[in-house]
């Protein structure tokens, strides 16, 4: 049966290593915002509807053929909400849903330690995109703490796919 896991959170939270973990751990189809956004589209600056449709017919397409998907992005609340809850709704698979809630200057101690993505983009572009805790809209989101390592993370999350959780 498919799964449907999401993980959201501010630029330098983690969620691309987690979703590559899970990735690996779970041969699912990792969808990743960033990439849809600007390598297959061509896209910069704020989010389009293309990108929102893409993404959640991307993820609709690789759950109808029995596929789990793993998705990682920022995933803006009040433009994904409606989205996740399509996607939750029309599958027979479980959906788990994280969302990490770190302060701004946990994600700016992250990134860095990230020197390939240093160079793309500072402190000034990431204090612009900080939105803090942005909970779904309609959707049960589990947090994921700064206390938390990645493979902790990884773990717990692999936990509740095996044992059910929701």
């Amino acid at each position: 049966m498919s799964l449907l896991i999401v993980v959201r959170g501010n630029s330098g939270s983690g969620k691309s290593s987690v979703a590559r973990a899970l990735q690996q751990e779970l041969s699912g189809v990792w969808i990743e915002q960033d990439y849809f956004r600007r390598t297959v589209l061509g896209e910069s600056g704020n989010y389009s509807a293309l990108t929102v449709e893409l993404i959640e017919q991307s993820a609709a397409l690789a759950l109808n053929h029995g596929r789990s998907v793993i998705a990682d992005g920022m995933f803006n609340a009040s433009k994904y909400s409606g989205s996740f809850r399509r996607l939750q709704e029309n599958h027979a698979g479980a959906s788990h849903f994280y969302a990490y809630d770190l302060t701004l200057e946990e994600t700016l101690r992250r990134h860095a330690t990230r020197a390939h993505k240093q160079a793309d983009f500072g402190e000034k572009a990431m204090r612009g995109w900080y939105h803090g805790w942005d909970p779904l809209t309609g959707i049960e989101e589990r947090p994921i703490t700064a206390e938390e390592s990645l493979a902790e993370t990884v773990a717990r999350i692999l936990n509740d796919v095996r044992n059910g959780s929701r």
